[in-house]
């Protein structure tokens, strides 16, 4: 990840952030602090105020009588313990679906550790593209083998899980260039820090007061942007490993066929169309020039 790349996800994330905690806060207070089911109409309370009242209650004594019990619940009080309800709730879900989903989707998924055969295929396949690099080409420190039917290879967490079948296909090395791409650049830590934001579905929780993930929402198509922007540029590293060509046909022989429409387009997807990055590969291939004058084709 450049400076430039590095500088516009922090103020993306940044950004989020900020949007989250105050307008959370605005709504909180606006939603549960103001009479806005009257709009001020006089001897209406906000509903602060009426949970604030459920912490005095009546009981009855031993002498027959009854005796006002205050707990001294204050409108600001039950304020308070609302914004700490929100707070907790992206704690545990940044915990939960930032740092341990990619745990359970690993089991889920059923991935293994790889044989002796499996190591040999994807070493060999490593080396090639390390050999035809004149940077050093981060290697994934561990990965792991999904059984079954599929030619996909993908980063879960900070793990590379490659399907079975695509070891030993031959569009195996510049899908692997790909994902080297991702490996070299820290999208990685990018998409982890990302995944600790609420899920979209939960601004639904605004209708209650509670506006989780509006921070990310608002900027949606900003997040969305920039990760097709992140693929291009995995792309383009898997041209500079010399296997822009090989990308190129493993594209459009396994991928073309199976990218479907999307509704709207894919301004709210998070990942270009194939026929989009096949577009932008060869705008790449056209550029890019090693030393010695001619393209290199693996």
């Amino acid at each position: 990840m450049n400076s430039r790349t590095a500088y516009v996800f922090l103020i993306l994330l940044f950004a989020s952030w900020m949007v989250e905690a105050a307008l959370g806060l605005k709504v909180i207070d606006f939603f549960w602090g103001t009479t806005w089911f009257s709009w001020g109409a006089p001897g209406q309370k906000a509903l602060a105020d009426v949970i604030a009242g459920f912490g005095r209650y009546s009981t009855y004594t031993s002498a027959g009588t009854y005796r006002t019990v205050d707990q001294h619940w204050t409108p600001g009080g039950v304020l308070t313990f609302f914004f700490v309800v929100y707070v907790a709730f992206h704690v545990v879900w940044a915990v939960a679906h930032g740092l341990l989903w990619p745990f359970f989707e690993r089991w889920h998924l059923g991935a293994r550790w790889p044989s002796s055969r499996e190591v040999q295929q994807f070493e060999i396949a490593y080396a090639a593209l390390a050999r035809n690099s004149y940077e050093v080409v981060a290697k994934p420190g561990r990965w792991k083998v999904a059984d079954g039917l599929g030619l996909q290879v993908r980063w879960i967490g900070y793990m590379l899980i490659i399907d079975r079948e695509l070891l030993s296909h031959r569009h195996f090395m510049p899908l692997l260039a790909h994902e080297l791409g991702h490996t070299n650049s820290e999208d990685r830590l990018a998409h982890r820090l990302f995944a600790m934001f609420p899920s979209t579905t939960a601004i639904i929780f605004v209708l209650a007061g509670f506006p989780f993930a509006c921070g990310l929402v608002l900027l949606y198509p900003l997040w969305m942007w920039y990760w097709k922007q992140r693929v291009y540029a995995a792309d383009a590293y898997a041209v500079r490993l010399g296997q822009g060509y090989a990308l190129l046909q493993a594209l459009d022989e396994l991928y073309l066929r199976l990218d479907s429409m999307t509704r709207g387009g894919r301004a709210l997807k998070p990942v270009p169309y194939i026929e989009q990055r096949i577009g932008r590969i060869q705008e790449v291939l056209t550029q890019f020039m090693p030393p010695g004058g001619a393209a290199r084709i693996i």
